[in-house]
């Protein structure tokens, strides 16, 4: 798959998701008005847990832009 099938197929993949918007609505206010939280974990920590966080970044990221229309 060429790179832009692969976009255009995430693309498909986010616009069938359902979103679960008072949840999503509920952070984004959270982060509007208190800011990014500022958290040092452990290095040992971050690599143990490295996968679940690229992920949680990656899925808050797609429900702020689609909060926001981006």
């Amino acid at each position: 798959m060429t790179d832009y099938e692969a976009l255009k197929a995430k693309v498909q993949e986010l616009a069938e998701k359902v979103w679960d918007l008072p949840a999503i609505e509920a952070r984004y206010r959270k982060l509007a008005t208190e800011g990014i939280l500022r958290k040092t974990l452990p290095r040992d920590e971050i690599l143990a847990h490295k996968q679940q966080i690229l992920e949680r970044v990656q899925r808050r990221g797609e429900e702020y832009g689609y909060l926001s229309h981006n």
